[in-house]
């Protein structure tokens, strides 16, 4: 039987606890509705959340569409509304909510026996009439639900608590167990609120996960930023409003670096690399950087620039159709690479290689116009074709392309350590996820009871 992964409030550890039984019990990864400006693309040219691909890879298969129906991706004029892998345009919140119904009856389609089910962030009575990630599933395919807490951040019980009460009753049977995240301390000193929590709710106790200093997998929700790596070489990435794709560079926790990320100029002082990462918007990012003051830092210091943050290194970016700032407009660069930047009305999705082996990954609607610059590379394959593609340049201590992920591959490491003399150490991005997975398995079978949690699943 399918399985539901829910809970009370976001980062609560949802994501962790699928990983985890996803590659124990062999069941494949979906969530019907994630929000996020962390993604990654199908072999097809589909777009879904990064952590439904690290999901699917776990459980050693290519990420499908399928398995995540709706990405949403705030773009500060809207949300960015992907269907099936597919963008549709940007809505606001009340338009997204009235095509509900519409998109609904497509991915029921996908509820089978084999898949575990990650809900969204929380239960909230205002959205319980358009909950498609629990409560729609549960009325519709009777689907048993075990809810994460997170206790780390207090009221783990009492929140479990009001959210059965929140459930329409009808639907409050099928929550079976529950299971404590992030917990520091002795198990038995649990022991009379997990009781007072089952007589409330009929819910079985699963365990608990233990407190991690730093998260078991890679994280995709920008409240999980932290600082990491032991090296003696200072990056600084640049935080910024709509800054995506910011797991890939979790590739530095294995490299001679340490890395932070940056919200205030002064920040900068030390470091000795700057990297601007991808962004879903980047004319208000660009605002954000000259207004924040970070201009001054970028033009002195030695620069990475990914996705977004290479576009933001040209000479000028025009929105010719509002598809990535929410209106037509042009918008000085930072004029560091003699390149202009077009967004297009189509995007490019799709896992790509070059001929320097920087690989990786694409997601944008920028298109790079070389004026007088050389190009770093040529990418030459994109999915399942063969292209020839034009990306990237390099002058002096800066350098930038659009390629994410990049950092796993043998191309991106050799850049980073000719130029800045950064050593990174990672296997390919899936067999990163396929040890890191692995590890938490064998932590999740010491601390769970595996025996109810399959009763639950049969």
């Amino acid at each position: 039987m399918a399985i539901i992964i829910a809970s009370t409030m976001s980062d609560s550890g949802k994501s962790t606890v699928t990983t985890a039984i996803v590659k124990l019990l062999g069941l494949t990864p979906m969530k019907i509705q994630n929000m996020s400006l962390n993604s990654f693309p199908t072999m097809d040219g589909g777009e879904i959340a990064f952590i439904q691909a690290y999901q699917a890879f776990a459980k050693g298969i290519e990420p499908e569409r399928y398995m995540n129906p709706i990405l949403l991706k705030p773009s500060g004029k809207g949300i960015e509304v992907i269907y099936f892998g597919t963008p549709i345009g940007i809505y606001s919140a009340e338009e997204y909510y009235n095509k509900i119904e519409e998109l609904w009856w497509k991915i029921k389609d996908y509820i089978r026996r084999d898949v575990i089910i990650e809900s969204a962030g929380g239960i909230e009575p205002n959205f319980i009439d358009k909950d498609l990630t629990l409560v729609r599933l549960v009325k519709e395919f009777n689907l048993p639900v075990i809810l994460v807490l997170d206790i780390d951040r207090g009221g783990a019980f009492t929140s479990a608590y009001g959210a059965y009460l929140t459930l329409p009753e009808s639907i409050r049977k099928n929550l079976k167990g529950f299971i404590i995240n992030k917990f520091r301390g002795e198990e038995r000193l649990l022991y009379p609120a997990v009781k007072w929590l089952e007589e409330k709710t009929g819910m079985r106790y699963l365990g608990y996960l233990p407190y991690f200093d730093e998260p078991p997998i890679m994280q995709e929700d920008s409240m999980n930023i932290f600082e990491f790596g032991e090296g003696d070489i200072e990056v600084g990435i640049i935080a910024y409003p709509y800054m995506s794709n910011f797991n890939e560079f979790y590739a530095f926790s294995k490299s001679n670096a340490h890395v932070r990320f940056i919200k205030k100029p002064s920040q900068l002082s030390k470091v000795d690399l700057i990297i601007i990462p991808g962004s879903r918007n980047t004319f208000e990012s660009l605002v954000w950087l000259t207004e924040k003051g970070f201009i001054e830092y970028i033009r002195k210091k030695p620069v990475l620039g990914v996705c977004g943050g290479f576009q933001l290194m040209g000479k000028r970016l025009i929105d010719t159709y509002g598809y990535e700032s929410g209106s037509i407009k042009e918008h000085e660069g930072l004029g560091i690479f003699d390149i202009e930047i077009r967004y297009d009305k189509e995007k490019i999705i799709s896992r790509s290689w070059s001929d320097i082996k920087v690989n990786g990954y694409e997601i944008r609607r920028g298109k790079i116009k070389y004026l007088d610059e050389k190009p770093l590379l040529t990418i030459t394959k994109r999915g399942y074709k063969e292209v020839n593609v034009y990306d990237g340049a390099m002058k002096g201590d800066k350098l930038g392309y659009s390629i994410h992920g990049s950092l796993f591959s043998d191309g991106g490491k050799k850049l980073l350590y000719e130029l800045y003399g950064i050593k990174v150490n990672t296997k390919s991005l899936e067999e990163e996820i396929k040890d890191q997975s692995e590890k938490l398995a064998n932590i999740f079978k010491r601390y769970i009871n595996m025996d109810l949690l399959n009763q639950i699943n049969t």
